[in-house]
């Protein structure tokens, strides 16, 4: 890489040098240029064209003529003597060249010196053609430059430097240096310069070895970044020496500098193997202790190059032996011990000089050499450091782990291990210092039977327990996979168990921390094999854990099939509990061992005994984890498949069936119903102490236990039909013993519940018991009724498919018809279905109304004209002598009202039993829709008698005023309603008591026209009757009747055009004259 940088420096010089050619080249186009403007500029001015041809003609003939004097005696007026040669010139042609002879109109020969002929030839041919042979070689073109350089001819200088640049390399670079600093060519000289500063890597002491050291000594101190390690690379002793006389001031701190590189003086020194260079360094302040940048001394990296001269020289002159590597912690011998490779003469150096080293330092992770000697598998250093009488060869890293540890488990290199053994001392357990464990126990921790065969034949002792307490028996076994292991594994446990056993290991001998002897763990690990091992060296196959847990129970509770068959083979006693109560049968239940349960239900297990924790039998437990094998072989055996429990919220006590069906686990469910299970059981609500129910509020209290009543009187079939168990359910109704027909405490059959699930649980039901379509539910309903009521077109269809009756009433104080209900809710397709199926539509229900009727009530516009075209009457009246268009006013269904109007015979001007017609509705009932509601009657009939009295006297007009409906009012009004009317209880719009006055104001200003005028007896103002000497009177503004005293004002109306003065009572006067008073003033 070094050398390309500097090849690349070396072509961004050549880069450089084109540049300055080019930017001369651009100067000579320039001249050129103004050359050729000139001469146009001539021409412009009237020369004539053909004096410049001439001009032109003569200047060229003129240099071809000199080309052609070169060597010739034609015009020749001059000799030159040059090596014993003569050369034919002409004085006017040197003359142009040079100046150097000044005037040569009286010299007829000249003297050139120190030339070698064949230069001066080359010199002659550039004077007279200006031509110099690229091709020209070194020893013709420097000479030349010189010839140049004396003669002054500046153009061929110029020429020959060009040509020398561009032949500069590494090869001739310094040779051509020193040729221009003899010649003071300066642009030569920097050039060179800089290609040895760019290059420096590709030179070798070589090129500069006949350089002067002055000289050299300049040219590295002008371009080297590194002076001192320029120096000692070039191995020039005479130039280091002027270095240090330059520099003795600051000797100690430069020789102690690291360059760019982050090499010292003496790395450069000792990669070239100048010793005597380092001795001066170090005479002169170099420090044979400094640190490298990664923290490396100059022995530890002599050590690792295998330079054995440096490493004499250093020790020689006193480095520093104890040096240890500040980031790892290695010493001299850490290196050794992880240079498995070493050359030859440091393998054969490191015993000499061993005795200088510390053999038990530790680097930073406790590693003493012997240690990274065996993890490195040196064998040379192993033996070298196994000879030093102060190693310990136990010392334990960080990790607590021994060199024989790192031999045996980590790099298996028995034949180390065999050399460490063979020291005295040598500690074959080496327990962790945290943990206690020995190399048996961490050999057995990996399975390596190799290792452990090795420590147990050359003497461990194999019943050390660790800090546990645990030997490695045991842990041999706890490690045991408890999944089933492939045989090939299962065979090497059962070889390291042989081995452990074969050598001493003790299986009665008790894990102190979970109190199990090595049986224990045998038996709940895969293979009874391990087990059978262990009692043939005569374990007890009934002993009990420290927790008194039998060995049965334990292997059942590992869901252990095959142990536990193993153990009650070998007449493990199976009458036993687990210290919590558990049965055998409930742990084997329970982790779903069908096989166990089936020899324990054969050796008389109780098969009914509560689980401790839940109170429920086994059979719920293997229903319950889906296990139906094991289920099978309980009620095979007589389990009992009621299993009478309380329920969660121990309130209830159920059987496995309401069990199962409340938490959706039908199969469950259905095995239960198919192993003869009682079907038509209920629940009974728990009482007393037994019950554990959290207490509730006491609002709550009589919610609670109304729930509870209710849940109890729920057959198995209702509540799977109610949470939509459709096989449950169907398990039931095909079940004979099945009561279909039963009601819960609403009153309610399965069928009721069935309508509002899946059609095909309904239909289930029906089938088997055809009449439970028409059982009535707690609200009098049957299922038809409950069917449109929730617009359950499909139950509808289906019950209409079984031919039930559709005129049947409720059986509550409505007595509605399934065409009532669906007029109400509003469902036209079920409607049409009723309809079809013989629906009676003018059947009337206990307060009159008919079908109708109720549609009208409801807004329901399509289902009223379904109703019409198939004979509806609209005339029918309920009790309260209203039809159904009185219905649609009083509710305010606009939709409904012009429907029947429109489309319908009904009587429009009938009233009812307080003799109100539809109007009269209309300004009671319908609030803010009364407009459209009157105008919609207006548009049908505009004559409409608007004027029509209520058994009270109200007319529609007195009767919105009454309820305060001003936007009818005024619509009235403009339709030629009587504004003066009278009731029978002598009230009017003038004397009605209202909070404020603001109404009546406001319609008295919005009259546009005068009002049709009141009849009557009196006057309503006063009260006073009329007589023929009392006249009657009308209020020309408003229309009331008054006599003549209350109507004494006058006053022309301008807005009905009433330009003469008319009577007006006292209130239009105010009206009239002032306007109506601020709303704050109307009282």
């Amino acid at each position: 890489m070094s050398a390309d940088v500097g090849i690349a420096h070396h072509l961004d010089l050549l880069r450089k040098e084109y540049v300055r050619l080019q930017v001369k080249h651009a100067e000579l186009q320039r001249s050129y240029d103004v050359l050729s403007s000139i001469n146009a500029l001539d021409c412009a001015e009237g020369i004539r064209i053909a004096q410049n041809a001439s001009t032109s003609n003569f200047l060229q003939r003129l240099l071809h003529i000199v080309t052609q004097l070169y060597d010739k005696d034609l015009y020749s007026d001059i000799t030159i003597h040059v090596d014993g040669h003569q050369l034919r010139g002409h004085r006017i042609v040197i003359a142009a060249r040079t100046d150097f002879w000044g005037d040569l109109s009286t010299i007829e020969r000249l003297e050139l010196t120190e030339i070698p002929c064949n230069v001066a030839k080359v010199m002659m041919k550039w004077i007279y053609t200006n031509f110099l042979d690229e091709k020209i070689g070194d020893a013709i073109l420097m000479p030349l430059l010189e010839t140049a350089l004396k003669y002054r001819f500046e153009e061929l200088k110029s020429r020959c430097e060009e040509m020398i640049i561009a032949r500069i390399d590494v090869e001739n670079c310094v040779g051509i240096y020193q040729f221009a600093e003899l010649n003071s060519l300066d642009r030569i000289r920097d050039f060179c310069a800089e290609v040895v500063s760019a290059r420096w890597s590709d030179f070798t002491p070589a090129h500069f070895a006949d350089m002067p050291a002055q000289l050299l000594y300049r040219l590295l101190k002008r371009k080297s970044s590194n002076l001192l390690g320029s120096l000692i690379r070039l191995q020039r002793e005479d130039v280091l020496f002027l270095f240090l006389i330059e520099n003795d001031a600051r000797l100690k701190d430069i020789l102690n500098e690291f360059d760019c590189a982050g090499q010292l003086p003496l790395d450069i020194a000792f990669e070239s193997k100048q010793l005597k260079t380092a001795k001066c360094l170090v005479l002169h302040g170099a420090d044979l202790n400094k640190l490298d940048g990664r923290g490396n001394s100059f022995l530890w990296k002599a050590i690792r190059k295998g330079n054995v001269e440096v490493c004499d020289f250093l020790i020689e002159n006193g480095t520093n032996l104890d040096y240890v590597h500040e980031a790892s912690g290695d010493t001299l011998l850490h290196v050794l011990a992880k240079s498995k490779m070493l050359p030859i003469s440091i393998c054969q150096w490191v015993p000499g000089q061993i005795s200088h080293f510390d053999v038990n330092a530790l680097d930073r992770d406790g590693k003493t050499p012997l240690i990274v000697a065996v993890e490195h598998e040196n064998v040379e250093i192993i033996v070298l450091l196994l000879q030093q009488s102060q190693l310990d060869i136990n010392k334990q890293d960080k990790s607590s782990r021994s060199a024989l540890e790192i031999a045996l488990l980590e790099k298996h290199t028995f034949e180390i291990a065999k050399k460490l053994i063979a020291i005295d001392g040598l500690d074959l357990g080496c327990a962790d210092k945290q943990t206690g464990q020995t190399l048996l126990h961490k050999a057995t921790a990996s399975s390596d039977h190799t290792a452990i065969q090795f420590l147990a034949t050359n003497g461990v002792a194999v019943d050390v327990p660790d800090a546990k307490g645990s030997t490695p028996l045991h842990q041999l076994l706890k490690a045991l996979p408890s999944d089933g292991a492939q045989q090939p594994i299962e065979e090497s446990h059962l070889a390291i168990l042989r081995v452990l056993l074969q050598f001493g290991a003790d299986p009665s001998l008790i894990d102190v921390t979970s109190g199990c002897s090595s049986l224990h763990y045998a038996v709940s690990k895969p293979k009874e094999r391990t087990g059978t091992t262990i009692r043939l060296f005569g374990a007890d196959i009934n002993e009990k854990s420290a927790g008194a847990i039998p060995l049965l129970i334990k292997a059942i509770a590992a869901k252990r099939d095959d142990i536990s068959k193993f153990l009650l083979a070998n007449k493990a006693i199976a009458a036993v509990t687990s210290p919590d109560g558990f049965t055998p049968l409930n742990l084997a239940v329970q982790n779903g061992l069908t096989s166990t349960v089936d020899q324990l239900c054969k050796l008389g297990a109780n098969l009914n005994h509560p689980n401790p924790l839940t109170g429920l039998i086994p059979l719920w437990t293997a229903l319950e984890n889906e296990d139906f094998g094991t289920a099978e072989v309980l009620t095979s055996h007589g389990a009992d498949t009621e299993g009478l429990s309380p329920n969660d919220e121990q309130t209830l006590d159920e059987t496995l069936l309401h069990r199962a069906i409340d938490k959706n686990n039908q199969k469950a469910a259905v095995f239960l119903i198919k192993s003869g299970c009682n079907v038509n059981a209920l629940r009974s609500v728990r009482d007393g102490p037994s019950s554990r129910r959290k207490p509730s509020p006491p609002s709550n209290d009589a919610a609670f236990v109304s729930e509870l009543y209710a849940r109890s009187k729920q057959t198995p079939l209702h509540t799977a039909v109610q949470w939509g168990l459709t096989e449950v359910a169907r398990a039931l109704i095909s079940n004979l013993n099945c009561r279909i027909d039963a009601q819960d405490a609403d009153g309610r059959t399965a069928a009721h519940i069935a309508r509002q699930g899946p059609n095909k649980m309904a239909e289930a039901i029906c089938k088997r018991l055809p009449h439970a379509a028409l059982q009535m539910n707690g609200s009098g309903e049957n299922l038809l009724h409950c069917a449109v009521k929730s617009s359950d077109l499909e139950s509808v269809l289906f019950l209409l498919g079984i031919h039930i009756d559709v005129n049947i009433p409720t059986q509550d104080q409505e007595r509605n018809t399934a065409l009532h209900i669906c007029s109400r809710v509003g469902d036209e397709l079920i409607l049409r279905n009723l309809i079809l199926a013989g629906a009676e539509v003018n059947m009337r229900n206990a307060s009159g109304q008919s079908a109708v009727s109720i549609a009208t009530m409801h807004g329901h516009a399509d289902i009223c004209r379904a109703l019409l075209e198939n004979d509806a009457d609209p005339n029918i009246a309920n009790d309260d002598g209203n039809n159904a268009l009185h219905a649609a006013v009083s509710r305010g269904a606009v939709n409904a009202i012009r429907l029947l109007l429109s489309e319908s015979q009904v009587d429009t001007l009938a009233v009812n039993k307080r003799q109100q017609n539809i109007l009269h509705l209309c300004a009671i009932n319908i609030g803010h829709v009364s407009v459209e509601a009157f105008a919609e009657i207006l548009k049908a009939q505009p004559n409409y008698p608007l004027e029509a009295a209520d058994m009270f006297g109200n007319t529609m007009f007195l009767l919105a005023f009454i309820n305060g409906n001003s936007e009818l009012c005024k619509l009235a009004l403009r339709n030629g309603a009587c504004m003066g009317v009278m009731n029978n209880q002598g009230q009017t719009v003038f004397n009605f008591s209202t909070p404020t006055q603001q109404l009546l104001f406001g319609l008295l200003e919005s009259l546009e026209r005068e009002p049709k005028w009141a009849e009557g007896d009196s006057c309503s103002e006063c009260v006073t009757k009329f007589t023929l000497t009392m006249r009657k009177h009308h209020c020309r503004h408003c229309g009331r009747l008054v006599c003549a005293k209350c109507s004494d004002q006058q006053i022309p109306i301008l807005k009905y055009n009433l330009a003469k003065t008319v009577r007006v009572c006292e209130m239009c006067y105010g009206v009239l004259t002032m306007g109506a008073p601020p709303a704050s003033q109307r009282a």
